[in-house]
């Protein structure tokens, strides 16, 4: 899942609490607060099992399930070719994406899928960690703790430089994939039998997209969120420290 998915399914959890709150018995309890913590914390395992079997089969497996981009296709009938049934045409447009399971990927292409996975992985659990100590600081009716500002201030550092990290080597990954399944050096066959000139016109052949990169900039803007919201969990600790023993 990724790092958007991570924090969407966070709140799904958050306001599915909410609303099941009013029907459990409180005692003094925050049932919503304590179900988002377990939430978190499954979502850590999950991520880190989940990550580190990738790794594995990234390292391990002969075929790998990767995106990888082509130039704009879209696939065409030879001219003597006679259909019946579609209402609409095509005019422009097409593929740019192609999901694919690959084998004889070159071992550099493994390594940046590896890699990419791994900072994706971190992201995500320093995400959920970051939900876990604050949910702990609220059941334990300390909210501004000097380890909360740590934990988003870390969170916000990695997300940003992670998630973008790992779209560029993603993106990297795809466009040698793409060159490695696609980059045609030659082909021959028999023109006069089957009526074709080029490669083009027997399959629609694919071919590999130029050096394109793919990166949205979302993690920098969760990143400011998460340094924003620990700076104000920052300035709360110390206006406690300050109303300490007035009261």
């Amino acid at each position: 899942m990724s790092i958007l998915g991570t924090i969407a399914m966070l709140l799904i959890a958050f306001l599915g609490a909410l609303l099941v709150a009013p029907y459990v018995d409180r005692r003094g309890k925050t049932p919503e607060v304590g179900l988002t913590r377990w939430v978190a914390i499954a979502y850590v395992v999950i991520t880190a099992g989940a990550t580190v079997y990738r790794l594995l089969e990234i390292a391990m497996s002969p075929s790998l399930r990767i995106s990888m981009p082509v130039q704009e296709f879209w696939p065409r009938l030879p001219a003597s070719a006679e259909v019946s049934g579609p209402t609409a045409q095509v005019v422009s447009g097409g593929f740019t994406q192609a999901l694919v399971e690959v084998q004889g990927l070159a071992p550099g292409t493994r390594w940046l899928l590896g890699t990419s996975e791994l900072l994706q992985g971190v992201a995500t659990i320093f995400i959920g960690a970051a939900v876990i100590s604050m949910c702990n600081g609220y059941l334990k009716k300390a909210s501004f703790r000097p380890v909360l500002v740590k934990w988003f201030s870390a969170a916000a550092g990695v997300i940003v430089v992670c998630g973008l990290a790992w779209q560029v080597l993603a993106s990297i990954a795809g466009l040698q994939a793409s060159r490695q399944v696609l980059g045609v050096a030659g082909a021959q066959w028999d023109r006069a039998s089957m009526g074709r000139e080029t490669l083009n016109d027997i399959i629609g052949q694919l071919e590999p997209s130029m050096f394109e990169l793919e990166v949205s900039f979302w993690p920098l803007w969760v990143g400011l969120g998460l340094f924003s919201t620990a700076q104000i969990f920052k300035r709360g600790l110390k206006m406690q420290k300050d109303t300490a023993g007035l009261i």
